[in-house]
Order: C-alpha cells, then structure tokens, then sequence
C-alpha cells in the first residue's frame, strides 16, 4: 500500500509540473507538500482554488469625465502666458490622440498655467471665466490620474501578471526603477496641484512588471501554503507523541521541516513579504485615493488595500502555528535534537 501510494503521490507530482510547467517556487511548494505526505503515508491535498482577483476592463472601470468649455480664448492676455498655445496644441491632430499618461500631463500643465495666467491678467472677466475653469480642471484631475491608473496601457501592464510563473527564488528580482516610479505616482496622485514629470513615469511602469507579478505570487503562495496547512492538520493524528510514538515517523517529519520548510519555502516567504513591504506605502497611497475618488473594486481592496497581503500574512501565521503546536506536542526544541 506504501509503495502504492508513493507511486500515485509521485504521478500526482508530475501531474502538477505538467499544468504548471517547471517553475522553481511551485515545485518547491509541492516537493515540500509530497514529502510531508510521504512521511504519514497519505495523498497530498489537492490546490485549493485561486484566490486570485482580475483586473477590471478598462470600459467598467475608465470614469467619464465632462468636458470644461472656455471662451475668449482669443484674448491677448492669454497668449502672452501661455494658456492659448498650450490650448491649442491639444485640440491638435496630434494632441486630440495623445495617450493617457500624455493627456494627464496636459491637464497638470494646464492647471499651473492657468494659475500664471490668473497672476497676469488684468480684466476681470476673463479672469471670472479662468477662475471657473480652474476650479472645474482642479476638480476633475483625482479623476484624470484614477484613469491613468486603471486605463492606461502602461499601468495595465504593470498590474497584470507577466506570466503564470511565480517570482523566482534565490534570484534577484528587478523592480528598483518600477518601485522609485510607483513611488513618484503615488505621491503626485495624493498632491496633484504639484507638478509631477509624469510623462517619465510611463516607461519604468510598462516595462518593469512589479506589481502584477507580486499579486500573482503572493496568492498562489497564500494558497500552497493553506493548501499544505490543511493537510498537515488532515494528517496531525497520524503523528503520534508520547509512549507508543513513532520515533522515525517524527524524525522524518523534523527533517521535512528543516529541508524543505527552512531551508526553501521559509526564504521564499520572506522574499515576497519584502517586496510587498517595499511598494506597501504606495499602494497604501493608491487605496486611499481611489476610496474617495472612485467605485469600490474588489481589485482596489485586494491589492491596494492590503486584503490579500493580510491573507498572506495568515497563511504564514497558521503554518507556522501548526508546527509550534506539533513540536511542543512532541516535545521537540528547534534547533535541538528531538527528546526522547
């Protein structure tokens, strides 16, 4: 029956290679899962299902925004500050198919433009007329960075999942010009009145995929690791402590836990904690805004909000809680020997 179960564990393993190709962290998380049902002579749990949330379609999330009308444009006191070439240029060919990072950077330079012009001009009613259209533009700007943030291109790729592999352990992760260019978003989306080179931000955010592949590879992490807790909880009454105890059964399951827990899945935890610590406060930033400026998403309270990094930290808690329970139970001191 052993020998049965071993070869049936072992197509299962290679079963779960085949659909989720050879990807160093999954095969981590199911080496550790099988030599852990190994020891009690059981099936692994199968993968509990994806808790993984998609980004909305651009059409659902993008919000309307109305257009502001000036009039006396024409005037000379905005030509001499500004506003009529700036104006003129985005109702161009070119300007009216300017992307959206391109079209958030026009409504920033418009706002301060605005603001010289009104410092300019003596009459007042253009300035009455200015003064509107500034509040309106002021108004509606969160609105214009939220769809840069759901809309653009750019910034749909850097929240997507570049594959369906895991971030690798034991390599570096590149992120550092992603990380310093969320950063620079986030701030300016939460300080709009001041003027942010937003423009530069658009190739660090489409190029350097951050975000989306640390989403992706905290909840596949989230649910191996709720995955492989349950079955240790499954099998718990198979490890027998006390007088009729199976020494070799509990030297195994010591030894599966230094190897593969310590020694791979450990690290690779940390890894994932840290690079969310490091985009946290932005996405912190991220949350903060999009609550008051726009519908409530399920995306905005997984991610941004922190919901998932909490279930990660969890999923973290009870594995590790299961194996503090186990071992004062058998009276094992880590980073000792086993009592006997």
């Amino acid at each position: 029956m052993k020998i049965l179960r071993s070869v049936v564990g072992t197509l299962l393993v290679l079963s779960l290679f085949g659909c989720f190709g050879t990807d160093p962290a999954v095969e981590s998380f199911s080496t550790y899962q099988q030599r852990l049902a190994n020891v009690v002579d059981t099936d692994p749990v199968p993968l509990q299902d994806s808790i993984a949330i998609a980004l909305p379609r651009k059409r659902d999330a993008v919000l309307p925004i109305g257009d502001v009308r000036m009039g006396l444009l024409d005037a000379y006191e905005l030509r001499q500050c500004g506003l009529f070439q700036l104006i003129a240029d985005r109702n161009s060919i070119l300007g009216k198919v300017q992307d959206a990072f391109h079209q958030l950077d026009y409504e920033i330079r418009l706002i301060n433009t605005l603001a010289t012009c009104l410092g300019m001009i003596e009459d007042p009613v253009l300035s009455d007329v200015l003064k509107e259209v500034q509040s309106q533009k002021e108004e509606q700007l969160p609105l214009v960075y939220w769809n840069t943030l759901i809309g653009s291109e750019a910034w749909r790729k850097q929240l997507t999942p570049p594959s369906t592999s895991l971030i690798a352990p034991g390599q570096p992760f590149p992120h550092s010009e992603a990380l310093l260019a969320i950063e620079k978003y986030s701030k300016a989306i939460n300080t709009p009145m001041t003027h942010t080179d937003v423009v530069a931000l658009q190739e660090p955010i489409e190029k350097q995929r951050y975000l989306g592949a640390l989403f992706y590879s905290m909840d596949e992490t989230t649910r191996w690791l709720n995955t492989i807790t349950q079955q240790l909880k499954r099998d718990d009454a198979l490890v027998i402590c006390g007088a009729n105890r199976n020494q070799t059964r509990l030297n195994y399951m010591r030894n599966v836990f230094d190897t593969f827990f310590i020694g791979a899945v450990q690290p690779y935890l940390s890894k994932i904690n840290s690079l969310y610590l490091d985009v946290q406060p932005s996405l912190n930033a991220f949350h903060q805004h999009l609550s008051t400026t726009s519908p409530s998403s399920d995306f905005n309270d997984a991610y941004f909000g922190g919901e998932h990094y909490r279930n990660f930290q969890d999923s973290v808690k009870d594995h590790v809680s299961y194996w503090q329970t186990l071992f004062a139970r058998c009276h094992v001191e880590i980073g000792h020997s086993i009592k006997k």
